[in-house]
């Protein structure tokens, strides 16, 4: 199956239909959790959303990229509007964007795209976009609980949202997951204080201090900075798990601290210095160079229920695809 040929207007490939029933029944199920408006106001301001995210579209550019833009802009305005909402995080809005899509995309835009390219790419696009805006919407109140100084709060924003938006693509969308919550982590802890260490002439410890940097991890895990995917699939890691502690080690390990250089060079001739916890870290990193792809998985049990591969959510209700 291949998506519709090209036609000859711009309106859209829809009847006008299709994202007005999508939104209608996202809200059915979850309007009893809404606290401010009622259904027909949730669907109204929903829609809006969707039906302005296209708007400054530029629909000359390839259509993969149009649909990862349409998602960034719909879900940053689903989060500005609604981000208090506790039923927001566990919304899942594929089938709004979907419809969205087919109604306000020019027609020619999927001219002979198979069924299963277009489906993987909306599928993709939703599941970051959502989970980025997600991490946007709670991040800040963390690291200024944690980090002191508004430069270098800037400093560690930037590594971290830089670091996650590499990490999300490596571990979670290439390889669907299977990547888990450990080697997430490892990757955005080693990609981050790589970051860091290029923003402070190669020395982390210069912005943050390791045990910073630990209790800062601890903290955005638990309060919600993991993808909800793998979230869904192992649980959350318990309060305070020391394998984070050990992956900043790691990661810190790779660029020696002042004192380490001044030590390594008084020993110059009798020994290479390794610095703090010297040797090649366990978890496979190597600073912002860190091959997260290559990071072993293990050591976590599972603790949650398993959710269904999210490239199935197209499957079973012939609401998906074209």
């Amino acid at each position: 199956k291949v998506g519709p040929g090209p036609a000859s207007h711009t309106e859209g490939m829809g009847d006008g239909e299709a994202l007005w029933n999508a939104v209608s029944e996202f809200v059915r199920p979850i309007i009893h959790l809404e606290t401010q408006y009622d259904a027909e106001k949730l669907e109204k301001r929903l829609r809006d959303y969707f039906k302005k995210g296209a708007k400054t579209l530029n629909f000359r550019k390839p259509w993969q990229e149009c649909i990862n833009e349409y998602c960034d802009t719909v879900f940053s305005s689903v989060f500005s509007g609604l981000s208090d909402r506790e039923w927001l995080p566990q919304a899942d809005f594929l089938f709004c964007v979907d419809a969205g899509v087919k109604e306000l995309f020019p027609p020619q835009c999927f001219a002979r795209v198979p069924q299963v390219d277009f489906e993987q790419v909306v599928l993709q696009a939703v599941d970051r976009a959502f989970d980025q805006q997600r991490y946007w919407a709670n991040r800040w109140d963390t690291i200024s609980n944690t980090i002191q100084g508004k430069n270098t709060q800037k400093k560690v924003r930037e590594a971290l949202d830089d670091a996650r938006v590499q990490v999300f693509e490596e571990v979670v969308q290439a390889r669907q997951g299977d990547g888990g919550i450990e080697a997430f982590l490892a990757g955005w802890i080693f990609s981050f204080v790589g970051r860091l260490a290029a923003a402070t002439q190669g020395d982390p410890r210069g912005c943050i201090e390791e045990d910073q940097a630990a209790q800062l991890f601890q903290a955005l895990v638990q309060e919600g900075s993991l993808p909800m995917q793998l979230v869904a699939q192992e649980g959350l890691p318990q309060q305070g798990w020391e394998g984070i502690d050990a992956m900043v080690a790691q990661g810190y390990s790779q660029f020696l601290s002042e004192e380490d250089m001044a030590a390594a060079a008084r020993r110059k001739g009798k020994g290479k210095g390794k610095g703090k916890g010297g040797g090649k870290p366990a978890w496979g990193g190597r600073g912002a160079d860190a091959e997260v792809n290559n990071i072993p998985v293990g050591g976590m049990e599972a603790d949650g229920d398993f959710s269904e591969p999210p490239a199935k959510r197209f499957r079973g209700g012939g609401k998906g695809g074209f």
